[in-house]
């Protein structure tokens, strides 16, 4: 015996069973959708905060004129990062869960020190950033000193679903990040002006 249609339909609607699952099944997505939301938001808090704080401790060095003829990775690895060249955090450096490999870094002279008009603490600087290998100019005794340390932090949706959202938008926001590397990415940025001390 077969069954139409229109009763089919009928007999389902009348069904009450499985209306929990149903209900279940409507919630969970947007529930899902909050927490991870709560989840990437807690982490590019947490990350940036890092960040800025080893962006201090880093921009020490410059302003103390103590970077000598350093490259940009040399300084990377003794006051940003350490444990990726010796294996260990050192203190007030970025810990075990940044890949170091991916920070840019910006050390800029920006004037004689009678105007900080010019110093641009912006994160625009990724655009065209200075070579890892490329030697910095140390800042000038008395004059104004920017250091900036960019780190590219992929969405979390995109970590999650292990790179298949990988810059695709698929309707979510993309407030608060920009496209990096062919995808979309909060860019932390960290940092630090100051007038460099006299010799």
């Amino acid at each position: 015996m077969t069954c139409r249609p229109a009763a089919s339909l009928l007999r389902f609607g009348r069904d009450r069973s499985a209306t929990l699952a149903v209900e279940f099944a409507m919630v969970l997505v947007p529930t899902l959708g909050l927490i991870g939301a709560i989840f990437e938001t807690g982490i590019v808090y947490f990350k940036s905060q890092q960040l800025q704080v080893a962006t201090l401790h880093a921009s020490r060095a410059a302003l103390t004129r103590s970077l000598g003829s350093m490259t940009y990775q040399n300084f990377v690895d003794k006051y940003v990062c350490t444990w990726q060249a010796t294996g260990a955090v050192a203190p007030g450096t970025l810990g075990k869960s940044f890949d170091c490999s991916k920070l840019l870094v910006d050390i800029a002279d920006v004037g004689d020190g009678t105007s900080w008009s010019s110093a641009s603490t912006s994160n625009s600087f990724y655009l065209n950033p200075p070579s890892s290998s490329a030697t910095i100019t140390v800042p000038a005794a008395g004059h104004v000193a920017v250091v900036r340390i960019v780190y590219p932090l992929p969405a979390v949706t995109a970590v999650l679903t292990g790179g298949i959202l990988k810059g695709l938008t698929l309707g979510k926001t993309t407030s608060g990040q920009v496209t990096y590397g062919n995808a979309w990415t909060h860019l932390l940025l960290g940092v630090a002006a100051f007038r460099v001390e006299p010799t």
